[in-house]
């Protein structure tokens, strides 16, 4: 496509049919997982009034995804990745309708959502490393960032639409209709997986038992151990995910304890944060593949700059525009890491790669139930404003001394 006399490159990827599927699916798929987090979250807090138990369940899931995340790398070599993503889908729509039975038969209780945050910690375990490796499979190596910008703009889409169709839902129908809505979607999202071509394992293995599977875990981390580049990126993407993310996983809670609001403020915050994630993506989307190691390192900066804003902050209307500049720090990040890690692993190793990125999920989790007992201990104010700070400090640690990023092109 041209303006103005100009070649821009922002859909470059829909050119392939597969990923226009792919993309249908994304927005599917992640309406459900977006949505489910943050209805889980609301009502935790709704039936607890506790930090700490959303950020047990938060907890929970991390471990499962830490513990299981190398393994989904393994299955992502050895097997089609179509395939690994559709068995995982369809365990997310059993998740999503057990929970909304329960609750239309009025009897979900909170160990009920603390089950159903390991089910999605297994989930996003054992399916996203594949699904996220795909992307360099159907669309040419020249395209892949640019593959990787949509998809990561199709979840910031439903980062935008998924908060506030959920949060209109649990409000008005219940939580019984939202969850069965969500898997609804995630049934969607195996039917447009269906057109799109199965590729063969890379790796080469699709058999062998658990010490085989070991194996294969141990030489997808001493790859990445040899490996300078890769190792740097996933260096600074386990800190940050450490730091700067656990607060989105408390934002329900901080918006009702900051600002005295519902689930429908709590979803117009979220829905802020999309919006910027959203910008960021379609930005990256039509960026050249020059300079993207410094950009890698900006994009931390914005999302510590902004985790210091929203905590001392006074007033909604000023948060969320600060929200939106978080979201573009936090997908702009995401996004330049997946597209780097992509481009620079071997396709025998990309899916243990990309589990090893992925685990920065089970860390972000992790940081969440910290970031809760802090909470429950100082108020959640002051316990964002340290993480933060110490956020800033580590992103500039790296930018003087990580040459490696700095001159990544």
């Amino acid at each position: 496509m041209r303006v103005f006399g100009r070649r821009v490159r922002t859909f470059e990827s829909f050119r392939e049919p597969a990923f226009r599927w792919f993309f249908v699916s994304t927005l599917a798929q992640m309406y459900s997982a977006i949505g489910q987090m943050f209805v889980r979250t609301f009502l935790i807090y709704e039936l607890t009034e506790s930090y700490a138990a959303v950020g047990l369940a938060a907890l929970v899931g991390g471990a499962v995804q830490l513990a299981l995340g190398p393994y989904g790398g393994v299955l992502a070599d050895r097997f089609p990745k179509k395939s690994v993503t559709q068995i995982f889908q369809f365990v997310g729509f059993l998740n999503a309708f057990l929970i909304g039975t329960l609750a239309v038969l009025g009897i979900l209780e909170y160990w009920h959502l603390l089950i159903s945050a390991v089910s999605q910690g297994v989930l996003v375990a054992l399916m996203v490393p594949a699904r996220q490796a795909m992307v360099s499979e159907i669309v040419s190596k020249a395209r892949i960032m640019n593959g990787v910008a949509l998809n990561t703009a199709a979840m910031n889409i439903m980062q935008f639409a998924a908060p506030l169709i959920g949060g209109a839902l649990l409000a008005t129908a219940g939580a019984g209709v939202t969850f069965y809505a969500m898997a609804g979607c995630y049934a969607v999202a195996m039917l447009t997986m269906l057109p799109i071509p199965s590729v063969a394992a890379q790796a080469g293995r699709g058999t062998g038992g658990v010490r085989a599977a070991i194996k294969d875990i141990s030489d997808g981390f001493r790859y990445i151990a040899r490996h300078r580049v890769l190792r740097m990126i996933l260096f600074l993407s386990f800190f940050v995910s450490m730091l700067g993310t656990p607060f989105q996983g408390l934002l329900p809670g901080f918006v009702q304890d900051a600002f005295d609001a519902g689930p429908a403020l709590a979803a117009l915050f979220m829905t802020f944060s999309a919006i910027g994630a959203f910008l960021a993506a379609l930005i990256i989307a039509s960026l050249r593949r020059s300079g993207r190691g410094k950009l890698l390192i900006l994009m931390g900066v914005l999302l510590g700059g902004a985790t210091l804003g929203i905590a001392i902050s006074p007033w909604f209307w000023l948060s969320l525009p600060i929200m939106i500049v978080m979201g573009i720090g936090h997908s702009g990040r995401m996004t330049m890491a997946s597209a780097l890690i992509q481009e620079q692993a071997e396709p025998a190793y990309r899916g243990r790669t990309m589990s090893v990125l992925m685990m920065q999920f089970a860390v972000m989790q992790g940081g969440v139930f910290v970031l809760g007992i802090a909470a429950e201990l100082v108020g959640i104010r002051l316990a964002v404003f340290a993480v933060a700070v110490v956020l800033l400090i580590v992103i500039a640690l790296f930018g003087t001394f990580s040459p490696t990023l700095r001159r990544l092109q």
